[in-house]
């Protein structure tokens, strides 16, 4: 008797792990969005869907709350595919769901993460903002800029340029995604910038942008120009070491 249950299993094994081997080559299927355009209550959003390692064609359903069908598309590369669709405000956060689905020859991948659009695009505070201070030598003379961005954040998103005594300098509102770009020519001092939705406020440090004079006649020389960025950046660690 034991030797005919170790005969059974030996006959069921070998078919057992081919499809544990299956199941680990199925491709996972990812799913992200961008937001193409922003109106009062609306949103022109990107959603793209990717099974990176399925073999083409891939076909790739775009689905919404309760499993319905929003698009279909069929690739014949190994290219994700985008879809384009206008999401507008619901009452009920839930009817702003989407995931991603396909199919290909070695079966069907997914479903993807879910998309919580109302999340994303309406309810999202703003978080981690970044601020860049650049200092560039052109024909003009120096130029300062700073940029800022927000890591995370329900469009639109507007950024101010705010001083330490509390005025605000210049606002600006990017396509979201895209940073906002202050040109800090003929300022100098301590400076942060500013991200607010219509769910938050979020602020940066404080930067100190040191003074930056345009030339009264134009710049010939390289040395010059080298000379002037120098001083700048000995007057910024100077000031930063009487600060502390």
């Amino acid at each position: 008797m034991r030797l005919l249950s170790l005969f059974c299993l030996a006959m069921l094994a070998p078919s057992s792990f081919p499809k544990k081997q299956a199941e680990e080559a199925t491709p996972e299927i990812s799913i992200a969005y961008q937001v193409l355009k922003v109106y009062p209550r609306g949103r022109q959003v990107r959603i793209t869907c990717n099974a990176s390692q399925a073999p083409p064609p891939v076909t790739y359903s775009l689905l919404a709350s309760r499993d319905m069908q929003v698009d279909k598309k069929v690739m014949d590369t190994h290219k994700p595919a985008s879809f384009n669709i206008n999401i507008t405000l619901k009452s009920s956060p839930d009817l702003l769901t989407y995931f991603c689905q396909a199919a290909s020859s070695l079966g069907v991948h997914g479903p993807s993460a879910r998309l919580q659009m109302y999340w994303e695009l309406w309810a999202k505070p703003v978080s981690q903002v970044q601020v860049d201070f650049t200092l560039q030598d052109r024909e003009s003379g120096p130029r300062a800029e700073m940029s800022c961005q927000a890591s995370s954040g329900s469009p639109p998103i507007s950024y101010l340029l705010v001083g330490k005594n509390g005025r605000v300098y210049m606002q600006q509102r990017p396509h979201h995604g895209q940073p906002a770009n202050f040109q800090l020519s003929g300022m100098w001092g301590w400076f942060q910038c500013q991200a607010e939705n219509s769910v938050s406020v979020q602020s940066s440090a404080f930067k100190l942008v040191p003074p930056v004079q345009l030339p009264l006649v134009p710049t010939s020389v390289l040395a010059g120009s080298l000379f002037t960025i120098a001083a700048i950046t000995c007057w910024m660690v100077r000031t930063r070491a009487l600060m502390l």
